[in-house]
């Protein structure tokens, strides 16, 4: 059933897929497919969960071994996420517009299943901090709510600019420039 609503969310989108596309698709009727899901946003919130899992599996074994500055690490951590991410754009643009309307629970859900990418961030600022390249009276739970809330915006943007992933690391780059230098005049 997951691997028929991936193709189809895939192929038609999101909005035009239904459920009962989903269990034809499958060889379900719409009442099998709903024995497992509540409904079309649960299943893409399970699809989603599925493959960030493995992202941020990979992003947890690459945390130690990148170099640089706390910004370069960052950076590098967030390019292996949107190698993995952009090529399915259309689906993670899909999954933040549902989170729009889905309920407490999912919204709790969803918080557990992007900790992983939390800790990093939490891991790579905290080092950052401890070397001296991020101020000690940074506020880390804000840098981390910045640079997440920076990451997922961006597949809006490169889902209408028709960006890939190296496009989105430039977009990225600068935004992360903006975030260690800050605004202000020097």
């Amino acid at each position: 059933m997951l691997e028929a609503a991936r193709v189809l969310f895939d192929e038609v989108g999101f909005q035009e897929t239904t459920v009962r596309m989903i269990a034809e698709r499958a060889g379900l009727s719409p009442g099998g497919v709903f024995t497992t899901f509540d409904d079309k946003v649960a299943i893409l919130c399970q699809i989603l969960a599925e493959q960030r899992e493995q992202l941020f599996q990979e992003a947890e074994r690459l945390r130690p071994t990148l170099t640089g500055s706390t910004r370069e690490r960052i950076e590098a951590l967030m390019a292996v996420a949107h190698a993995y991410e952009a090529p399915r754009t259309r689906m993670v643009v899909a999954y933040i517009g549902a989170s729009y309307g889905w309920s407490r629970k999912l919204e709790e859900e969803h918080r557990l299943r992007h900790s992983g990418l939390a800790r990093a961030l939490r891991s790579l600022l905290v080092e950052g901090v401890e070397r001296g390249d991020v101020r000690a009276d940074a506020d880390i739970d804000i840098l981390i709510d910045l640079i997440s809330a920076a990451y997922l915006r961006n597949f809006r943007t490169a889902h209408y600019a028709a960006l890939d992933a190296e496009e989105l690391d430039a977009h990225f780059s600068r935004q992360l420039d903006l975030l260690f230098t800050g605004a202000a005049a020097r």
